[in-house]
């Protein structure tokens, strides 16, 4: 009997010191994850967000914009319908530093399969060369198109909690992309061909158009 009371001691003392043990070892953190929908200056588009320790953050996501503005472009002597068009694609990765909760710092990068401009001229009016009248579609059309390549560092601040405290909440962006400098390109049709020294001329004068603000909100969902 004493050696079987002993027995059961012994098993029901081993089970309490190994529930214990259970009971002390600490779960590990969970890491807060967001999805992020924003809108700003370079579009719309969306990012996942993950936290790797209450310091730092990681986003990975896109954004797509396109805008266009008609008969906006005046040129002395040549009367014209015109077309100023942009659109900008991102794909982008970027480091959060959070040395206070509502204050980040971000850097990054992006690769952009769309960083164009366009502008787009159709002549409005006949035009006399040398005695001669042409209209509009004798004349022809000219386009200059614009690339700034397809890759871009960034550098901004954040305003506003990375990640909800529940499960929603709104941030801010503020920063700039540094894109490479533009080159430019005339293609023209009929009487409006062989525009590359003007395209120079452009080239030149935009060379310094390298950066691209951003300004955008961020309307995050934790999960």
């Amino acid at each position: 009997m004493k050696k079987t009371f002993n027995l059961l001691f012994s098993f029901l003392l081993l089970n309490a010191t190994l529930f214990a043990q259970e009971a002390t070892v600490p779960e590990s953190p969970r890491k807060p994850m967001s999805f992020q929908v924003l809108a700003g200056s370079q579009g719309v588009g969306a990012n996942f967000r993950y936290v790797l320790n209450p310091s730092l953050g990681l986003r990975i996501g896109g954004s797509y914009a396109y805008a266009g503005i008609n008969d906006k472009i005046n040129m002395s002597g040549f009367n014209s319908k015109n077309r100023l068009s942009g659109k900008l694609s991102t794909i982008h990765g970027l480091v959060e530093l959070m040395p206070e909760k509502f204050f980040r710092v971000v850097a990054g990068a992006a690769y952009l399969p769309d960083a164009q401009g366009n502008v787009h001229f159709t002549p409005k009016d006949p035009q006399s060369f040398e005695g001669i009248t042409l209209s509009p579609e004798e004349i022809g059309t000219l386009d200059f198109n614009v690339d700034w390549g397809t890759f871009a560092p960034y550098l901004g601040l954040g305003l506003g909690r990375g990640i909800p405290k529940k499960k929603f909440n709104v941030n801010i962006d503020l920063g700039a992309y540094y894109l490479s400098s533009p080159t430019v390109k005339a293609t023209g049709t009929k009487l409006l061909t062989n525009n590359d020294p003007n395209a120079a001329i452009i080239q030149n004068n935009m060379k310094d158009y390298r950066f691209l603000p951003v300004g955008q909100l961020n309307f995050n969902f934790k999960f």
